[in-house]
């Protein structure tokens, strides 16, 4: 059954389904739960197809606190996990707001380069009106405090807080149907943002374009029901529904749009 999953995805993520095996295969001998790193939706979902596949329980802890990226347990049935098993920690980053707000990239960027460390290692950062927040695997906190003390030349200092007291994030859906000349990239990126072909193009061609979380350079490539694409400076495309031909063979696609995040 484990090889006829990987037709059902793209050759991007076979690294990761191989990653998901190993842990499936680990729970199955060890008889005991296996907590992934912080993963994103679409890691989520091939593990979760994985684990039903295997009779596995996958749970994910975007089910008890609503995030993007996640960290998943997987488990033999008889596990029921708390939100303390996925061993996270939501940080409130303070700072002098009254002058500068932070922004989630400023804050990536920090992360990154200054501590030089994993993605794995931390989840969504929240930001809100005056409010920042960054989500991290607990073992972690400490390398987070100490190392992260000025974000974009501000003094910052980064406090444990519950969840309870999380930022939600609000984005803005918009869904609308679309004609399209065809699934490829290229003409699905320029009907939905009504961009010229050429525009359309050069965004993929500078690595702009994201699928499902992975970079695609390839102006063929052919978009499926259910995948999100990424466009940098656009925001988010996520294609819900084919609804059938025109007469003139344009094809009907209701799309949603997550105009920011």
């Amino acid at each position: 059954m484990s090889k006829e999953i990987y037709q059902h995805f793209a050759r991007e993520d076979f690294p990761f389904i191989d990653k998901g095996l190993e842990w499936l295969k680990q729970v199955e001998e060890e008889y005991r739960p296996i907590l992934t790193p912080f993963i994103n939706p679409h890691q989520v979902f091939i593990l979760k197809t994985l684990g039903n596949n295997r009779g596995l329980a996958t749970f994910s802890s975007a089910d008890f606190v609503p995030t993007e990226y996640a960290r998943v347990i997987l488990a033999p049935d008889y596990f029921i996990p708390t939100l303390d098993d996925f061993e996270m920690t939501l940080l409130e980053i303070k700072y002098p707001n009254k002058f500068q707000q932070l922004t989630h990239s400023k804050i990536l960027g920090t992360v990154l380069n200054r501590l030089g460390i994993d993605r794995k290692l931390f989840g969504d950062i929240l930001v809100s009106d005056q409010r920042a927040q960054i989500i991290v695997n607990q073992h972690f906190n400490t390398l987070f405090q100490d190392g992260i003390q000025k974000v974009s030349k501000l003094p910052v200092v980064l406090e444990e807080c519950s969840f309870e007291d999380m930022i939600v994030s609000k984005n803005d859906y918009l869904e609308k149907e679309v004609l399209i000349p065809s699934f490829r990239l290229d003409a699905f990126l320029s009907s939905v943002l009504k961009i010229s072909r050429s525009q359309a193009t050069e965004l993929v061609e500078k690595k702009l374009v994201q699928v499902n979380y992975h970079i695609v350079e390839k102006l063929d490539y052919h978009v499926k029901l259910g995948d999100l694409i990424s466009v940098r400076r656009f925001g988010r495309i996520i294609l819900l529904r084919e609804n059938g031909q025109t007469k003139k063979d344009k094809i009907k696609v209701t799309v949603q749009l997550l105009t920011s995040k």
